[in-house]
């Protein structure tokens, strides 16, 4: 049996109970718990302000109270944690089996060399990209220095992992692995009683869920759609969004097109409660980010089996297995977009909406990834251990 640590620095003090943390932080549960049910014994060593043990779904969540505020800076090393991680990984040793440490985030290097230097000969150190970004420039050798010992680095994709190499900062790709960060812990629901909730109406219905950001790019969005009304009069696009950087922007486009105007609703703010609704009331899901370390709501729209059409960057390429499932666009070409819409809307759209959800339980589930991280976990040990 695989004995897996997983050491989490990071947490929000907003964040006040124990469980509120655990249900934030759903992308942490879900890995740990997927990983548990494929097979391995799971404990979370995670910072927070008060101590709490937690046992649930096969894992075992240890809560560290220390003196430090919730990110940690280089040089802060929290004795508590530290010594909350040496009990677990002294017990795995006795146990006799293969154990590994997982460091969550690539902003936290000199812990992980700290980490390198006090963990057993034995037992590897593996940490994950969540879509942090590097050094800069004048301090990445520093950063690559304190890397230097690390087993594995996990990435939702190996393309993101060659700009960090390419910098120096990795070293190769010799250690990189690539699994998919996160899921999503939606579900399909009814399409009818869906739209009964939202009032959402269109042939068909397209859904927007990202920031109004240029990085998301909602200006090219609105300009391909505007072509589709050409042939699909019917159409209606919801758009939600938490930021809203480039809303006045957005808004004087609508203003600007009475047909526009008439055919996209923004919806703003969702709660949390009712996304899963607003997902499974839209028959297309769509974006038009320039660049995506995974996709959290791609990851929602596949797992209510919504058929993606979404921008051909990497990882949006890997989620649609390369455009399999629904259809892909280059970043910023409205004409494109406006193609990869009506190439979808005009056909048959069930068997997609089946192949979505299959896709999703397959690949990108919490059971799906914890499977994959449990091989890249043995496969790690083994290449430290033989």
């Amino acid at each position: 049996m695989l004995e897996l640590i997983i050491l989490n620095p990071a947490y929000n003090p907003a964040l006040v109970s124990p469980e509120a943390l655990l249900a934030d932080y759903f992308s942490l549960t879900g890995w740990a718990e997927g990983v548990a049910a494929a097979g391995a014994r799971v404990s979370v060593v995670q910072r927070f302000s008060q101590d709490a043990i937690i046992r649930r779904a096969g894992v075992t969540y240890y809560l560290v109270a220390d003196r430090y505020g919730p990110s940690l800076t280089g040089r802060q090393h929290p004795g508590a944690w530290y010594r909350r991680i040496w009990s677990l990984v002294e017990s795995a040793r006795r146990s006799g089996h293969p154990t590994v440490v997982h460091l969550n985030s690539l902003i936290y290097p000199l812990q992980a060399r700290l980490l390198r230097m006090m963990l057993p000969r034995r037992v590897p150190l593996v940490v994950q990209h969540h879509a942090e970004l590097m050094w800069p420039a004048n301090r990445r050798w520093l950063q690559a220095w304190a890397l230097a010992g690390v087993d594995g680095f996990l990435f939702a994709t190996t393309t993101l992992a060659r700009e960090w190499v390419e910098a120096g900062v990795l070293g190769s790709m010799t250690r990189v692995y690539q699994v998919m960060e996160t899921s999503s812990l939606l579900t399909y629901q009814d399409r009818a009683v869906a739209r009964a909730q939202t009032g959402l109406t269109g042939e068909p219905i397209l859904l927007w869920t990202g920031n109004l950001s240029l990085r998301k790019d909602p200006l090219t969005v609105l300009a391909g759609f505007e072509q589709v009304l050409d042939h699909l009069p019917g159409a209606r696009l919801y758009m939600a969004y938490l930021e809203d950087e480039l809303l006045a922007e957005v808004q004087a486009r609508l203003n600007a097109s009475e047909r526009l105007h008439r055919a996209v609703t923004l919806l703003g703010r969702l709660d949390y409660e009712a996304i899963a609704a607003y997902y499974n009331s839209a028959d297309i899901f769509v974006q038009g980010s320039h660049r995506e370390s995974s996709g959290i709501a791609l990851l929602d729209a596949l797992a209510c089996g919504v058929v993606p059409v979404v921008t051909d960057v990497p990882s949006f390429r890997l989620m649609t297995d390369n455009g399999t499932i629904g259809a892909l666009w280059p970043a910023g070409q409205a004409t494109a977009l406006a193609e990869a819409l009506l190439s979808v809307a005009r056909q048959p759209l069930e068997p997609v909406v089946h192949g979505a959800r299959a896709f999703f339980q397959d690949n990108w589930s919490f059971a799906a990834i914890g499977r994959r991280a449990g091989e890249v976990y043995h496969q790690v040990w083994k290449l430290r251990n033989f």
